[in-house]
């Protein structure tokens, strides 16, 4: 047990810190999206290009189950089979991701290719790893909706 006083009213506090598996982790696994709110929407848009699988695709390579970091190691069945739509249109999905720049190759094992989302987008690291991450990479641009002078979203 620990004891800390209150700034504010000087009134002493406990607490029990717990020293064995027990104690809850506030490290939750998954990416946290870094791009503006303007790239956000413009994902969403029905005007992007994007499919709803398409969309899917993403959420899953940005808040995916893997723990050993910012790949997703799954193949496109299992992928397909979590989401719901078939290995063939999985496979669609990352090539119109991976055009975009919203997906970038992270492993090659002879002819599986597993992806990461571009660090522009998501990542599980600090602000300052992703920051040096992201200086590697070009921007995602949204297939449908090229970047003009003077547009809004």
């Amino acid at each position: 047990m620990r004891r800390f006083a209150d700034s504010a009213t000087g009134e002493v506090k406990e607490y029990v810190d717990l020293d064995d598996d027990r104690r809850p982790a506030y490290n939750f696994p998954g990416g946290f999206t870094a791009i503006s709110n303007r790239i956000g929407l413009q994902i969403l848009s029905k005007e992007s290009g994007l499919t709803p699988s398409d969309r899917d695709v993403l959420a899953l390579h940005v808040h995916g189950p893997e723990k050993r970091g910012d790949v997703l190691r799954w193949p496109r069945a299992k992928m397909a089979e979590y989401v719901g739509i078939s290995a063939r249109t999985v496979a669609t999905a990352i090539k119109r991701l991976t055009k975009a720049g919203l997906l970038i190759e992270a492993e090659r094992h002879g002819r599986v290719i597993y992806y990461k989302v571009s660090p522009h987008h998501a990542s599980r690291g600090g602000g300052d790893q992703q920051r040096e991450d992201a200086a590697g990479y070009r921007l995602p641009v949204v297939p449908g909706l090229p970047e003009r002078k003077g547009r809004t979203a």
